[in-house]
């Protein structure tokens, strides 16, 4: 059977204060979904909520060494989940298919944003190294390799350094993200990017607005040109049956075979869906929406592990 996969999420807040892990591993277990993405912020030391525009902004410069600092602090709270053998860690396809067999939760280590590159293109191949298997470009700073949807453009795009970044990712065999990035800035990238792309958590808009975190037609096009796939939120109100008809919307515009789950959970405030024991009644939601079994298959996990062996050295 195909592993389900969740390519965005911040299980039990521990990128924050790791509250809730053990809850979210048990729903792991229990709703069968084989891997989620555990990704790290990268710029949450400076990033806060604008009181008077209500958005995430950056607040202030990082100080030299701070996220690549707190990056790897964060991620290392994950340690003794792996060493005591209640997590297993994700670094190929296969891993996530042992995670199924083994019924295991796996975890594949995500950073949200590339802030702690540090502007250091050989720590592209140093987070491989230590396990990183996919890179969110940008979050809610606008750092030295693109820009950022919700602020105006800085760089006009990807920048030199970023076109870096992209080459390097493929070269080592991380994912790129291309989440919270502007619409220029993935084009930019899909011009240079040799394997297909992912962008882990949004949703389809039929009109454009300023400083949305939403694409809209154009953007989708652009991740499946790549044969990638776009994790589609569950945000908002609704239930299940909102969140279904956010898939039909994107599978009628670039195929059932480019679409994912990404749920943000623990990261996005989330009524839609919050608990990772109630997968199987998204499974039902998607086939009663007129999904096929082997389309909602797909976009359960089996999408996404098109992209990741597509990706990855290691099959």
């Amino acid at each position: 059977m195909t592993p389900s996969v969740d390519i965005h999420a911040h299980p039990g807040r521990f990128h924050r204060d790791n509250t809730g892990v053990e809850q979210r591993v048990l729903e792991m277990v229990r709703g069968g979904l084989g891997t989620s993405f555990f990704c790290v912020s990268t710029d949450r030391a400076v990033i806060r909520r604008d009181r008077q525009t209500g958005r995430i902004r950056a607040q202030r410069p990082f100080e030299p060494g701070e996220s690549y600092r707190d990056t790897y602090a964060r991620f290392a709270v994950l340690d003794p989940w792996f060493d005591q053998g209640r997590l297993l860690r994700v670094l190929s396809p296969a891993d996530v298919l042992r995670a199924k067999r083994i019924r295991r939760p796996g975890a594949l280590l995500a950073a949200e944003g590339a802030d702690f590159l540090e502007e250091r293109i050989d720590r592209v191949r140093e987070a491989h190294e230590r396990g990183i298997r996919s890179i969110q470009l940008v979050h809610y700073n606008i750092n030295a390799v693109a820009d950022i949807q919700t602020e105006e453009p800085r760089h006009h795009g990807l920048t030199p350094f970023g076109a870096q970044v992209i080459r390097e990712m493929n070269g080592v065999g991380i994912i790129v993200d291309v989440a919270h990035a502007t619409e220029q800035v993935t084009r930019d990238v899909v011009d240079i990017t040799t394997k297909p792309i992912i962008l882990s958590h949004t949703a389809l808009r039929r009109t454009q607005r300023k400083y949305t975190r939403y694409i809209y037609a154009d953007h989708a096009r652009l991740i499946a040109s790549t044969g990638g796939v776009i994790g589609v939120w569950p945000a908002g109100r609704g239930g299940l049956e909102r969140w279904t008809r956010r898939f039909r919307k994107l599978a009628e515009l670039v195929g059932p075979e480019h679409l994912a789950v990404g749920t943000d959970m623990d990261g996005l405030r989330n009524t839609v869906f919050d608990d990772y024991g109630e997968l199987p009644e998204l499974a039902a939601a998607l086939l009663a929406a007129g999904f096929s079994k082997s389309e909602a298959a797909g976009i359960l996990g089996g999408n996404f592990m098109r992209v990741f062996r597509a990706v990855a050295r290691d099959k």
